[in-house]
């Protein structure tokens, strides 16, 4: 077949006998047609990728929408996922420490409003800039709204409840338990199955978490509520990064972040006439640091994780950001001179030991490839 052709039409039986045409199928095991609607191993293009026992190896990736070049069960993660992977634990890990100086000033409502704005500003400026089209299909905006409720409304919203109860820093790692919630929905609606590997991935990288919970379960026992936002927090991030695995976005690169960070705002803002109603007096310390949090660890750290999802299977990119909690600690101890204990160390073996499970592969199955 010529590059670029698409596979002659597929023939099928009727009950009367007689035979009908299908459209072109890609090859690859999927039924959808190329000519019209691009399936997982066509990424976006018009002509089917390399077969490269994709029936096999990448029925997952196939009912997710992901391109047969990402990872698969039995291969390492690309190069490009390991860096953005590094990238993004150093922009939100280090990211946490900075909410102390600008909530010094601002409410929690009124930081938010700031930075998701600014952060929605400045992805749809740089997705025209790249000459990105900002237009949404029709049958996309169900599908987009869903995910931008589950990965940034309710989990701004939820964390902001939260601080309300709990230390911003306590709260926060409430919102990393997203990985234990991804776990079953990954499996129930993206059938990825779990390896003995990934289940002691997930069962370390829980275990991070739990450890840098347990100096503040007195805390969580005096303050349910904010207990249970910043678990709801998790939860609605595990939904949302399993519609934007399950979706097929048409080839959308920044502008799905940027959409999803826009359609996140209106809540924001009514939470913020609601509790706050005027804008507080601030320094200009306190406005450079929440125009670098808008910009960097929200703008770009936000990008990054949709390319994670888009590049790694859902419970490796889930368990990429158990991470984030410890870089976070460990910038705390660094910049404020927070306590470093035994816990905190044994969260951060538990979480090198998680993420050398999931992305490094067993030798022999590297050496079979």
């Amino acid at each position: 077949m010529a590059r670029g052709a698409l596979p002659a039409a597929r023939w099928a039986p009727r009950k009367s006998g007689r035979r009908r045409p299908l459209l072109p199928a890609c090859g690859h095991g999927c039924r959808r047609p190329h000519a019209w609607w691009p399936c997982g191993c066509h990424d976006g293009r018009r002509r089917p990728a390399p077969l490269r026992s994709c029936r096999r190896e990448n029925a997952a990736a196939r009912q997710a929408f992901i391109p047969a070049t990402t990872m698969t069960d039995r291969t390492a993660p690309p190069t490009r996922a390991i860096a953005l992977l590094v990238l993004l634990t150093l922009l939100w890990g280090t990211n946490w420490p900075l909410f102390r100086v600008a909530l010094s000033e601002l409410s929690v409502w009124s930081f938010r409003t700031l930075v998701v704005a600014v952060s929605a500003a400045a992805l749809f400026a740089v997705a025209k800039l790249r000459g990105e089209s900002l237009a949404v299909p029709r049958r996309l905006w169900w599908p987009l709204l869903g995910a931008s409720i589950g990965n940034l409304t309710v989990w701004n919203v939820a964390t902001a409840l939260s601080v309300l109860y709990l230390p911003s820093g306590q709260a926060s790692i409430l919102a990393y338990t997203m990985p234990l919630w991804l776990a079953p929905l990954s499996a129930i609606f993206l059938g990825q199955r779990f390896t003995l590997r990934m289940l002691a991935a997930i069962v370390l990288g829980v275990t991070a978490v739990v450890l840098l919970m347990v100096p503040n379960f007195a805390v969580y026992a005096d303050a349910p509520l904010g207990l249970a936002a910043g678990l709801v927090a998790g939860l609605a991030w595990a939904v949302g990064t399993v519609i934007v695995k399950r979706t097929d976005w048409g080839g959308m690169g920044l502008a799905l972040t940027a959409w999803q960070m826009l359609l996140c705002l209106p809540p924001i803002v009514v939470g913020f006439f609601v509790l706050d109603g005027a804008w507080p007096q601030t320094s200009a310390l306190t406005i450079a640091v929440s125009l670098y949090i808008a910009l960097v660890p929200m703008s770009i750290g936000t990008a990054t994780w949709f390319t994670l999802v888009h590049l790694l299977p859902a419970q490796v990119a889930g368990l990429s950001s158990v991470s984030v909690p410890v870089v976070a600690v460990i910038a705390g101890v660094l910049l404020f001179g927070e306590p470093m204990g035994p816990l905190q160390i044994a969260a951060l073996a538990c979480t090198v030991a998680a993420l050398w499970l999931a992305l490094i592969p067993p030798r022999a199955v590297a050496a079979r490839a």
